[in-house]
């Protein structure tokens, strides 16, 4: 699919991702997100965009430590 469009290196992971991540970003309630997704258990959902959360923290925290690159 991404070939088709130009963008290489696209996964369905990486779609996924950025499709739960725009929509969390932009206030969707997290039970749409959550159908949207095909997850059966609101929990899921969350733990799944709790790990978003963390790699966010995670790539700021190193822009915060190279203050000389």
């Amino acid at each position: 699919m991404g070939e088709a469009i130009g963008i290489s290196g696209l996964s369905t992971y990486t779609a996924r991702h950025s499709f739960a991540s725009v929509l969390k970003r932009s206030g969707v309630n997290i039970a749409y997100i959550s159908g949207s997704l095909g997850h059966s258990d609101l929990k899921t959902t969350e733990n799944y965009l709790a790990s978003f959360e963390k790699e966010e923290r995670v790539k700021n925290a190193k822009f915060l430590t190279n203050f000389g690159d």
